[in-house]
């Protein structure tokens, strides 16, 4: 038996910046980053992220990207996370929201604009899809009372800090605060 004390291995951490649209070179973006994450053996990223949305299919690719990594992802909403933005949030481990932030979501939506019945009919098949895709995830992670569901029927559904943590969107209120001279990335579009 040996008197060596083995010292707990030390978790390591990134902290990074993500202010953006959520759209295929966003995606690039964060995959790549994640996948740099893994290859130096981080544990947690911790990252502020601002997105007013994008695109349906690449937010639910973050947001299956997030639940997925063998590390633990840590999210910030210190301003606001609308649209396919909040079900990218909702794949992370932990959900943190500042007192002052807010979340907005929506049902799916198209533009009709110079669509020819052929494609009015087509875009409303892939909009029902990415509807059944949307609230799947949106009632599998969120409690809501019914007046909010039924605002989030019609219309845009405006949460502040409080009302998502209590529906479960947000774990806390809390703040990004990395550690006093950590360097911080940024993996937005420049």
């Amino acid at each position: 038996m040996s008197d060596e004390v083995i010292e707990p291995p030390v978790s390591k951490k990134i902290y990074a910046i993500f202010a953006g649209a959520i759209d295929q070179i966003a995606t690039q973006r964060l995959g790549n980053a994640v996948s740099l994450a893994t290859q130096q053996g981080v544990d947690e990223i911790h990252l502020l992220f601002q997105t007013s949305g994008g695109t349906i299919g690449d937010g639910v690719f973050l947001y299956n990207l997030f639940r997925s990594v063998n590390m633990e992802i840590i999210l910030y909403n210190c301003g606001c996370v609308a649209s396919i933005g909040v079900i990218a949030y909702l794949g992370a481990d932990q959900r943190i929201t500042t007192s002052n932030a807010t979340f907005m979501i929506h049902r799916a939506m198209f533009s009709p604009v110079m669509a020819t019945v052929d494609r009015l009919q087509s875009a409303t098949y892939a909009a029902a899809l990415d509807d059944q895709r949307l609230e799947s995830i949106l009632h599998g992670n969120i409690t809501l009372p019914k007046e909010k569901w039924d605002i989030h029927r019609v219309s845009d559904l405006w949460l502040s800090a409080d009302e998502a943590v209590a529906a479960h969107l947000a774990d806390s209120i809390g703040e990004f605060s990395p550690p006093l001279r950590e360097q911080i990335y940024y993996v937005g579009q420049t």
